[in-house]
């Protein structure tokens, strides 16, 4: 028997529901059938769960873009992976008819990325969205430099957590932007330089108090209100990263700001890095060694999960009270 969370129509957690079917194994010579062991809540389950994403639900929907688990049965042609073989599930296709909150899954062996040893279940089921999302502007565009200033939005953020680690073994400081002072000692805890508490301080005031005279890099997944004050944090023609909706779908470009400070924002979401498989290869191999030495490590939250418990898991996520990866095992 296969568990799958699926729902039917747009809403909040409670359109969630488990279904269960028959365990299919029979595979196209490409596939993997995996033994699924946990799973990772993403912001963007939460948006597609809604409508609200990049992507439309076809109804019945499936749901999960970012799970571990062990290889049970491989299809002739899969050259990679082997049966038992600990594996990591990545984006997707079509996350209505492949999303991965289900006991067992079908892959498409080019959906599959090793898993560093090192990393427990829980670390493993979501050590790559995070991380992969920092690499084009953290390693590709060499924003962030020894001594450099980063501004992290979002901080107890699990891709804001894991961005925090990078910089800092970059080289750079970091500063932390939180809306209330509950979370204040843990993210202390995990190594920000610096936290501003935004529903207190000005962040422009705080910034450059801290900094000297401005920030070189921010790499926001909030948006919305804060963003004209963050850009009037950063140095003179400095780079802002939106990559995330927190703050709700639209937000409103600060033009001024951005004429006199000379500051360049840009968009990104990792899809981009997934469909160019040399770009994604390389980030691969960029973080494995990392992941191994646990030099980098995902944060995953305190309170963890049953595949059962799905509503109640992204009620938890919802809530904002997580630090680091709501994560779910099976």
């Amino acid at each position: 028997m296969n568990r799958i969370v699926t729902f039917s129509q747009y809403g909040g957690p409670q359109v969630l529901s488990i279904q269960k079917q028959n365990k299919v194994s029979d595979l196209l010579n490409d596939e993997v059938l995996v033994n699924m062991s946990a799973y990772a809540l993403n912001r963007a389950n939460v948006l597609f769960r809604e409508g609200n994403y990049i992507n439309q639900a076809q109804f019945p929907s499936r749901i999960g873009v970012e799970a571990v688990g062990i290889v049970e049965k491989i299809g002739e042609d899969v050259l990679n992976f082997s049966v038992g073989d600990r594996v990591n599930l990545v984006a997707p296709e079509n996350e209505s008819t492949s999303g991965y909150f289900a006991d067992f899954n079908i892959v498409n062996q080019n959906n599959l990325l090793p898993v560093p040893s090192a990393l427990t279940d829980l670390e493993a089921a979501t050590c790559w969205v995070p991380f992969l999302t920092l690499y084009k502007n953290f390693v590709e565009a060499d924003f962030v430099k020894e001594g450099s200033w980063v501004i992290l939005p979002a901080a107890s953020s699990s891709v804001t957590l894991a961005a925090n680690q990078l910089a800092r073994h970059f080289g750079a400081k970091t500063i932390g932007l939180t809306r209330t002072r509950d979370k204040v000692e843990q993210l202390k805890a995990l190594g920000f330089d610096e936290i501003v508490v935004t529903q207190e301080e000005d962040i422009e005031k705080r910034v450059k108090e801290i900094t000297g005279g401005g920030a070189d890099f921010a790499f926001d997944p909030v948006g919305g209100a804060n963003l004209t004050q963050i850009i009037n944090s950063m140095k003179y023609g400095s780079e802002v990263c939106v990559y995330g909706l927190l703050a709700g779908n639209t937000t409103e470009l600060p033009i001024f700001p951005m004429m006199l400070s000379g500051v360049k924002i840009s968009c990104y979401t990792v899809l981009e890095l997934f469909i160019d498989p040399i770009r994604a290869k390389q980030a691969i191999n960029f973080f494995f060694p990392l992941f191994e030495q646990r030099k980098l490590l995902p944060i995953v939250d305190s309170q963890v999960f049953e595949l059962n418990q799905i509503v109640n898991a992204f009620e938890y996520l919802e809530s904002n009270q997580q630090v680091g990866k709501v994560v779910i095992q099976k």
